[in-house]
């Protein structure tokens, strides 16, 4: 009897080993470490005072001819994620609706995510309205600029030698501003969904461009955040996309994707 309880636990322990090798497959990232450096691709942010009082016009500009849908529209997206997107697809363009969806969104903005910090850190740039006090920030915009004391630290996605690895991390209140994360996650969205949905696509990159759009317009990034947060969305799609876990995982979101809207496969 105990000979057979031993065999018992021992088949158990190899089948809970099984299911932890699943699981770190599947959490495997799309990105190997190292892959990349975007402090090495994207350029540092304007340092020319000419360029540096353009970028900052455009956004007092932005400001002074904001319009009232506007700033509310701005505030919507203050929360960005993928489902912001209904607006294009419909209200069943849902989270609750599409599991694999939203849960493959997740993981993609989770491999974003150091990336973004790592360049963020590495720069420093302020907010716009940290360098110009007379820039008033829509409140649930300004709210999502505050600094994350969980984001990841610059180190995880810089190669060794970097220049930015063991610097300080930022004692301001609010993370910093290139490149934009709202910019770059509305790219990454409006990207794939694209691939998925090609029926929508021009309705779709024009929303995820404004997603970056938004925030110059609630005064809480440059015109060159935005831009270099579309130019690493891009970037990391594409090396995304050399991954063959990656293209089986979009293959199984266009399975409940498409369907779950109403077009055909």
């Amino acid at each position: 009897m105990r000979g057979a309880m031993a065999f018992a636990m021992l088949l158990l322990g190899f089948t809970g080993c099984a299911g932890e090798g699943r699981r770190a497959a599947v959490d495997a990232p799309y990105i190997a470490p190292g892959e990349i450096d975007m402090t090495e691709l994207l350029p540092p942010p304007p340092a020319d005072p000419v360029l540096q009082e353009r970028d900052l016009a455009a956004v007092r500009t932005a400001q002074a001819t904001r319009t009232p849908t506007e700033m509310e529209r701005a505030e919507l997206t203050a929360n960005v994620q993928v489902f912001l997107f209904a607006d294009v697809l419909g209200p069943q363009f849902a989270a609750g609706r599409l599991p694999v969806t939203a849960h493959f969104f997740a993981k993609v903005n989770r491999e974003v995510g150091p990336f973004l910090f790592a360049t963020k850190e590495c720069w420093r740039r302020p907010r716009p309205f940290v360098i110009d006090e007379t820039i008033q920030p829509l409140e649930r915009s300004l709210a999502s600029t505050v600094a994350r004391p969980d984001a990841p630290p610059p180190a995880a996605a810089l190669r060794p030698g970097s220049p930015c690895v063991g610097g300080p991390r930022s004692d301001q209140g609010y993370s910093f501003a290139y490149p934009s994360g709202h910019a770059a996650v509305g790219a990454v969205a409006a990207i794939l969904l694209a691939e998925l949905l090609p029926e929508r696509r021009q309705q779709l990159f024009v929303r995820g461009w404004e997603l970056g759009d938004a925030r110059i317009i609630s005064g809480v990034h440059f015109p060159s955040d935005v831009e270099a947060g579309r130019i690493l969305a891009t970037t990391l799609v594409a090396l995304m996309i050399q991954n063959p876990r990656f293209n089986a995982d979009l293959t199984a979101v266009r399975a409940e994707l498409r369907p779950g809207l109403g077009f055909s496969n």
